[in-house]
């Protein structure tokens, strides 16, 4: 009976390494798209993020593939991958949704959290306002992530936290947006803060009316940049 031949050990740290790369790869497009610094509309190109990561076209392929199928890229010119852009009508019903799907979680996790978990969050939002402080919008989002990912996973229902954190991701512009004043990122920290002490009261009503006003607090912020109207309009209508 012939023996299965074991695989050579050297083509193994190949695989692997080629997963480790294509996830770093990945993971720093996410970010740049979540922080602002990739743009809706930017076209990647594989060459241009063959540069930019310091890896072969493989790992770029394995990533872009990735953002295609969770939707922060779609097929432009020549099938060149192109971030996507949500229209207002489209954030309008995301958001619709957040609401409504957040403000159920919310009383979920007011059942199942733990003084643990509470502690976390604190932790958590002081490293926001840290990052706040620095002015560092990556980190924050970053963090924030973190904040939410907590609460998500206190909920003890994983299908929920999944779908909540894709509808999350989704609405990567207007978090941007919102964070950038920093005005409105001193009002999250401060909407985190008690959002923490509604836990510990174990105030689920004061605890699902924040974390709704967060939400809508993000929608109509973007909603009324989308609406001002621009410098050479302003400037055209005083001439």
């Amino acid at each position: 009976m012939r023996s299965k031949r074991l695989p050579n050990s050297q083509a193994t740290k190949n695989i692997v390494s080629k997963a480790t790369e294509a996830d770093r790869v990945f993971n720093g497009i996410v970010s740049d798209i979540l922080a602002g610094a990739i743009r809706p509309r930017e076209h990647l190109s594989e060459r241009d993020l063959v540069a930019r990561y310091g890896v072969s076209r493989t790992p770029v392929r394995e990533a872009t593939k990735r953002l295609f199928e969770r939707g922060f890229v779609e097929s432009g010119p020549k099938g060149v991958a192109v971030v996507m852009e949500i229209g207002a009508e489209d954030l309008q019903k995301l958001y619709e949704l957040r609401v409504k799907l957040e403000g159920a979680a919310a009383l979920e996790v007011m059942k199942n959290i733990t003084p643990k978990e509470i502690d976390k969050l604190a932790q958590i939002n002081k490293k926001f306002g840290a990052a706040l402080a620095k002015r560092d919008l990556v980190k924050m989002l970053e963090i924030r992530a973190d904040f939410h990912a907590t609460l998500m996973e206190a909920t003890r229902n994983r299908w929920l936290a999944m779908i909540l954190i894709m509808l999350r991701d989704k609405a990567y512009v207007v978090r941007h947006y919102h964070w950038q004043d920093f005005n409105r990122a001193t009002a999250t920290l401060d909407i985190h803060n008690e959002m923490v002490e509604a836990l510990r009261e174990k105030d689920a009503k004061r605890f699902q009316k924040l974390v709704v006003q967060q939400i809508d607090a993000a929608i109509t912020t973007y909603q009324n940049r989308l609406q001002a109207p621009s410098w050479n309009s302003t400037a055209m209508a005083g001439k």
